[in-house]
Protein backbone atom coordinates (compact mmCIF):
# COMPACT_ATOMS: atom_id res chain seq x y z
CA UNK A 1 0.00 0.00 0.00
CA UNK A 2 1.11 3.06 -0.86
CA UNK A 3 0.30 5.16 2.05
CA UNK A 4 1.87 2.98 4.18
CA UNK A 5 5.66 3.65 3.05
CA UNK A 6 7.92 5.56 4.81
CA UNK A 7 8.96 9.08 4.14
CA UNK A 8 12.17 9.52 1.45
CA UNK A 9 14.00 11.21 4.09
CA UNK A 10 17.18 9.65 3.07
CA UNK A 11 17.43 10.10 -0.61
CA UNK A 12 16.91 13.73 0.05
CA UNK A 13 19.65 13.73 2.59
CA UNK A 14 21.80 11.89 0.19
CA UNK A 15 20.75 14.66 -2.37
CA UNK A 16 21.27 17.53 -0.45
CA UNK A 17 25.30 16.15 0.30
CA UNK A 18 25.71 15.66 -3.31
CA UNK A 19 24.84 18.79 -3.99
CA UNK A 20 26.80 20.53 -0.73
CA UNK A 21 29.83 18.52 -2.12
CA UNK A 22 29.80 19.78 -5.90
CA UNK A 23 29.42 23.46 -4.58
CA UNK A 24 32.29 22.32 -1.94
CA UNK A 25 34.67 21.37 -5.39
CA UNK A 26 33.68 24.05 -7.00
CA UNK A 27 34.44 26.47 -4.70
CA UNK A 28 38.08 24.55 -4.11
CA UNK A 29 39.09 26.39 -7.33
CA UNK A 30 41.73 25.06 -9.74
CA UNK A 31 45.39 24.54 -9.49
CA UNK A 32 47.88 27.13 -11.07
CA UNK A 33 51.10 27.12 -12.32
CA UNK A 34 53.92 29.98 -13.78
CA UNK A 35 53.78 29.61 -17.70
CA UNK A 36 56.33 31.91 -19.21
CA UNK A 37 55.56 34.66 -21.24
CA UNK A 38 57.57 37.09 -23.39
CA UNK A 39 58.07 40.35 -21.54
CA UNK A 40 59.24 42.01 -24.65
CA UNK A 41 59.63 40.94 -28.55
CA UNK A 42 62.65 38.62 -28.59
CA UNK A 43 64.52 37.79 -31.96
CA UNK A 44 64.94 34.69 -33.43
CA UNK A 45 68.82 33.40 -31.94
CA UNK A 46 68.08 35.67 -28.94
CA UNK A 47 68.66 34.22 -25.28
CA UNK A 48 65.70 33.74 -22.81
CA UNK A 49 66.83 35.90 -19.67
CA UNK A 50 64.83 37.63 -16.95
CA UNK A 51 64.53 40.83 -18.57
CA UNK A 52 62.63 39.49 -21.87
CA UNK A 53 60.35 36.62 -19.71
CA UNK A 54 57.76 37.30 -17.59
CA UNK A 55 56.02 34.56 -15.50
CA UNK A 56 52.00 34.47 -15.46
CA UNK A 57 49.96 32.07 -13.61
CA UNK A 58 47.33 30.05 -15.66
CA UNK A 59 45.53 26.94 -14.57
CA UNK A 60 47.69 23.84 -14.71
CA UNK A 61 48.40 22.09 -17.46
CA UNK A 62 46.93 24.86 -19.96
CA UNK A 63 50.06 23.85 -22.01
CA UNK A 64 53.08 21.77 -21.83
CA UNK A 65 56.19 24.34 -19.77
CA UNK A 66 58.98 24.26 -21.88
CA UNK A 67 63.11 24.28 -19.99
CA UNK A 68 63.83 27.75 -20.71
CA UNK A 69 67.74 26.86 -19.91
CA UNK A 70 70.68 27.75 -21.70
CA UNK A 71 67.77 28.17 -24.68
CA UNK A 72 67.09 30.70 -27.56
CA UNK A 73 64.34 31.60 -29.28
CA UNK A 74 63.89 29.79 -32.39
CA UNK A 75 61.66 32.03 -34.53
CA UNK A 76 60.89 35.59 -33.15
CA UNK A 77 58.25 36.07 -30.42
CA UNK A 78 55.95 38.97 -30.42
CA UNK A 79 55.30 40.63 -26.60
CA UNK A 80 53.11 39.44 -24.34
CA UNK A 81 52.86 35.56 -26.52
CA UNK A 82 53.34 32.40 -24.56
CA UNK A 83 56.82 30.85 -24.70
CA UNK A 84 55.84 27.11 -25.50
CA UNK A 85 58.38 24.71 -26.61
CA UNK A 86 57.86 24.83 -30.24
CA UNK A 87 59.40 28.23 -29.87
CA UNK A 88 62.17 27.37 -28.00
CA UNK A 89 65.81 25.82 -28.96
CA UNK A 90 68.45 24.32 -27.23
CA UNK A 91 71.76 25.07 -26.66
CA UNK A 92 74.10 23.56 -29.64
CA UNK A 93 77.79 22.99 -28.93
CA UNK A 94 80.51 22.83 -31.26
CA UNK A 95 81.56 18.62 -32.31
CA UNK A 96 84.89 17.53 -31.47
CA UNK A 97 87.12 18.10 -34.11
CA UNK A 98 85.44 21.36 -35.70
CA UNK A 99 86.05 24.65 -35.75
CA UNK A 100 83.19 27.82 -35.26
CA UNK A 101 83.64 30.32 -38.04
CA UNK A 102 81.48 33.99 -38.76
CA UNK A 103 79.43 33.36 -41.48
CA UNK A 104 76.46 35.78 -42.64
CA UNK A 105 73.44 33.42 -42.98
CA UNK A 106 69.41 34.40 -43.19
CA UNK A 107 68.06 35.77 -40.41
CA UNK A 108 65.89 32.07 -39.70
CA UNK A 109 68.67 30.13 -38.90
CA UNK A 110 68.71 29.81 -35.64
CA UNK A 111 70.88 27.14 -33.25
CA UNK A 112 71.13 23.55 -34.24
CA UNK A 113 69.93 24.21 -38.04
CA UNK A 114 71.91 22.41 -40.77
CA UNK A 115 73.61 24.55 -43.33
CA UNK A 116 75.41 23.79 -46.51
CA UNK A 117 77.99 26.42 -47.13
CA UNK A 118 79.04 26.96 -51.05
CA UNK A 119 82.78 28.31 -51.80
CA UNK A 120 82.80 29.43 -55.09
CA UNK A 121 86.20 28.57 -56.19
CA UNK A 122 87.42 26.19 -55.93
CA UNK A 123 84.26 24.66 -56.08
CA UNK A 124 82.87 22.75 -53.31
CA UNK A 125 80.14 22.49 -50.58
CA UNK A 126 81.10 22.09 -46.86
CA UNK A 127 78.01 20.88 -44.54
CA UNK A 128 77.88 23.03 -41.13
CA UNK A 129 75.84 23.51 -37.97
CA UNK A 130 74.68 27.29 -36.63
CA UNK A 131 76.13 27.20 -33.12
CA UNK A 132 74.73 30.91 -32.85
CA UNK A 133 72.50 32.91 -34.55
CA UNK A 134 73.04 35.76 -36.41
CA UNK A 135 71.65 39.17 -34.77
CA UNK A 136 70.31 41.82 -37.73
CA UNK A 137 71.20 41.64 -40.91
CA UNK A 138 74.92 42.80 -42.74
CA UNK A 139 73.67 46.80 -43.12
CA UNK A 140 72.31 47.25 -39.37
CA UNK A 141 73.83 48.99 -36.94
CA UNK A 142 74.13 45.89 -34.17
CA UNK A 143 75.09 43.16 -37.01
CA UNK A 144 76.78 39.63 -35.55
CA UNK A 145 77.30 37.14 -38.24
CA UNK A 146 76.16 33.82 -36.99
CA UNK A 147 78.79 31.21 -35.63
CA UNK A 148 78.36 27.58 -37.99
CA UNK A 149 80.45 24.66 -36.81
CA UNK A 150 82.47 23.38 -39.84
CA UNK A 151 84.90 20.42 -40.02
CA UNK A 152 88.42 21.39 -38.69
CA UNK A 153 90.03 21.15 -41.74
CA UNK A 154 87.71 23.48 -43.71
CA UNK A 155 87.26 26.56 -41.46
CA UNK A 156 90.57 28.09 -42.78
CA UNK A 157 88.90 27.89 -46.33
CA UNK A 158 85.47 28.81 -45.29
CA UNK A 159 86.86 31.76 -43.74
CA UNK A 160 88.95 33.14 -46.27
CA UNK A 161 86.15 32.74 -48.42
CA UNK A 162 83.45 34.66 -46.26
CA UNK A 163 86.12 37.27 -46.29
CA UNK A 164 86.75 37.38 -49.95
CA UNK A 165 82.70 37.24 -50.38
CA UNK A 166 83.03 33.65 -52.42
CA UNK A 167 80.67 32.24 -50.10
CA UNK A 168 77.41 31.30 -50.77
CA UNK A 169 75.28 29.85 -47.91
CA UNK A 170 72.19 27.27 -48.14
CA UNK A 171 69.59 26.69 -45.52
CA UNK A 172 66.39 24.14 -45.35
CA UNK A 173 63.50 25.72 -45.43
Amino acid sequence: MFWLQPPPYARRAAAVALVLVALLWDLRGSATASYPFSASAIEAGAAFTDSNVEWRQLPEGSFPAPDLSGGSAAVPIGPGEPITASLVTGSVSVPEGWWAVPVDLASRAVPGTSVLLVVVEPPMTIPGIVVAAQRGDRYAVDHTPALVAVPGEMAPLVAAAERAGMLVTATRP
